[in-house]
């Protein structure tokens, strides 16, 4: 036998049977169910195969609590033993025929399977949106926000494509409830936590249970309650800083709550409920330090703070364009 150059994928499943098996384990993550889509998606034979694997397993565990429950009623004669020898064979000949059935179906499944019916959710600028899942489990849909949710039969999928978002999971250990955004995806059981896509990067924050981080660079972190991290496009993790629970879900309540904030950054998150935009005169008022409860709908009243408190003044700059700058002495 040759020796050969082991496959960069030589952990991964090559067969039906082993997918099954991953797929139940208690380890299993949201990359493996990603590298199985792959697997479904490179031949059609595959699909049929895991299709008929996985109807054999439950008819399988169908089986054996018969037989159990038929060997602890019946004595050990040999009548007894013809008759459970027919019975056994008869469950087999059933189970053939379902077999058949499932193969003969299975291009309906396995559509039913790859083309699961996806809904669309979205928001305008300055809106927000409560949205109940099937399972019991909601998000709320923040301001300029795009979500695809989808359901199947191994998985809950959230594709966040714009915006922000926060889940309450409603625990099912045999579906992981996934978030995908931007380089990587996020699994969870029942827990509550937040999502956040920008331009380059995502933001994860965990208000509470457990999360897990993987990224496309094959890179993964599990979050503890109170924390978050960011990944960009290319999978690079950052690292977990600590969470303001007040702060983090202040919008989920229409409140915007900074805590020692940069005034850039105050800017930067009012801009994302209004389309008259704030912007600064210089970058260096940006480092400015913030603190303040403002309602996210109310620019007027934020102007008439910084106005007040950090002596800012707000004129016109054109169309849709407010500017702050110092005041003169």
């Amino acid at each position: 036998m040759n020796a050969s150059t082991p496959s960069p994928h030589r952990n991964r499943p090559s067969s039906a049977e082993d997918w099954l098996a991953r797929l139940l384990s208690p380890d299993c993550g949201a990359s493996d169910h990603m590298a199985f889509e792959d697997w479904l998606a490179e031949s059609p034979r595959n699909a049929l195969d895991y299709v008929e694997v996985e109807r054999l397993h439950q008819m399988a565990g169908a089986l054996r609590s018969d037989v159990g429950s038929s060997a602890a009623a019946a004595p050990l004669t040999t009548r007894s033993t013809t008759a459970r020898r027919k019975h056994a064979r008869h469950r087999f000949l059933a189970l053939a025929a379902a077999l058949v059935l499932a193969i003969g179906g299975g291009l309906w499944l396995i559509a039913n399977f790859r083309q699961a019916p996806s809904s669309q959710y979205a928001t305008a600028v300055g809106e927000q949106r409560h949205v109940n899942l099937p399972d019991g489990s909601w998000l709320v849909l923040d301001t300029d926000t795009l979500v695809q949710v989808t359901y199947e039969r191994s998985w809950r999928r959230i594709a966040l494509l714009r915006g922000r978002l926060q889940a309450d999971v409603m625990r099912d250990g045999s579906r992981p409830f996934v978030v995908t955004s931007g380089g990587g995806s996020v699994r969870a059981l029942g827990t509550v936590f937040q999502v956040e896509r920008q331009s380059e990067n995502t933001i994860v924050r965990l208000l509470q249970g457990r999360v897990v981080v993987d990224t496309r660079a094959g890179h993964t972190r599990e979050l503890h309650p109170l924390q978050q991290l960011a990944y960009d496009q290319t999978g690079k993790l950052g690292s977990p800083q600590s969470v303001d629970s007040e702060a983090a879900e202040s919008w989920t309540r229409g409140r915007l709550v900074f805590k020692n904030e940069r005034l850039a950054d105050l800017v930067s998150e009012f801009n994302r409920y209004s389309r008259d935009q704030l912007v600064l005169s210089e970058a260096t008022l940006g480092d400015i330090r913030v603190s303040g409860a403002f309602n996210a709908d109310d620019q007027a009243g934020l102007l008439a703070a910084l106005r007040q408190g950090w002596g800012l003044q707000a004129k016109s700059a054109g169309k849709n364009r407010i500017e702050l700058s110092a005041s003169k002495q």
